[in-house]
């Protein structure tokens, strides 16, 4: 049982992270909590599932265009909306990203329908790991979200954009003053917050199936790691990701009935499925109940 556990926590919290990036670089640098998130994560699975369904093209190959289209929306919400409120106060940001998250919401339903769609109907290879079972599918997405957080990494530690980017999240007015392109800076942010954001969408759809909704719960559970992590910390991201990934997980697979054995009932009890989101966020209110700004001590930001 424990080795299923860390299998499926490595690909749940792989996918995670992906988003987990993003939500926390924004808040990072712009100081507010971008409720679109989860919608630029749909939209990117969307894209996918139009490269593949009409154009005939191999879902990875697919999902590349769908990560650069997600990028473009990303970058496109800044420069009509988020431009034009640079200044405001943070809840202001975040009212707008949940007005454009409600909107990406009905546009998505109006095009594809409120029905779920799958990219492949095809039957999945297993492969066994000891006790534990995994697809092929599960294998390459783990791979593809480590490769991407790897390649954040050396963004952010050895390219002159993300030096810019550490210089604004340490004191934005003075980056400004030493030289550093603020605007330009954001709009690339935005661009690669899009695309992570839709290729992590498009990795989950993989994994599961695309729904209409499916930004909604995938943008919930993102905030809970980045909180758990400590919001503002990439590195606080990544951790928070993959330890609500495991909660989630052993959760589901420890028979809790050994909490009825004081009353005198001899009975299994498992978790249902349906309760999985709620055990990250009681896990999240115990954590910040000790440690209010994460694991990592992330921004409290405004």
């Amino acid at each position: 049982m424990l080795e299923q556990i860390l299998l499926n926590t490595l690909i749940r919290g792989s996918e995670i992270a992906s988003l987990a990036i993003g939500v926390t670089i924004l808040f990072s640098l712009l100081r507010f909590a971008n409720f679109m998130h989860g919608e630029l994560a749909a939209l990117g699975a969307y894209f996918t599932y139009v490269f593949v369904s009409v154009f005939g093209l191999n879902v990875w190959v697919a999902a590349v265009f769908g990560a650069a289209l997600g990028g473009l929306v990303g970058l496109g919400g800044d420069a009509v909306v988020f431009r034009r409120l640079r200044t405001s106060p943070g809840v202001v940001l975040l009212v707008a990203s949940l007005g454009l998250s409600i909107l990406y919401r009905a546009v998505i339903s109006g095009v594809w329908g409120v029905e779920g769609l799958r990219y492949s109907d095809s039957v999945e290879t297993l492969y066994w790991i000891g006790d534990a079972v995994i697809t092929h599918t599960q294998i390459v997405i783990a791979i593809v979200s480590l490769v991407a957080m790897a390649s954040f990494y050396v963004l952010l530690n050895h390219t002159q954009l993300g030096r810019a980017m550490r210089a604004m999240s340490d004191n934005m007015e003075l980056a400004k003053a030493h030289g550093v392109p603020v605007e330009r800076t954001i709009r690339w942010i935005w661009f690669i917050v899009g695309s992570y954001a839709a290729l992590g969408g498009t990795l989950i759809a993989m994994d599961t199936q695309l729904w209409p909704e499916m930004g909604v719960h995938i943008i919930l559970i993102v905030f809970a790691a980045t909180i758990l992590g400590g919001i503002g910390n990439v590195y606080g991201a990544v951790i928070g990701s993959f330890l609500i990934a495991f909660l989630e997980n052993a959760s589901l697979a420890i028979d809790w009935g050994f909490l009825l054995a004081p009353f005198g009932i001899d009975a299994s009890l498992f978790v249902p499925t349906g309760y999985k989101f709620a055990v990250s966020f009681v896990a999240l209110i115990v954590i910040l109940i000790v440690l209010p700004r994460g694991i990592m001590r992330g921004s409290e930001g405004d």
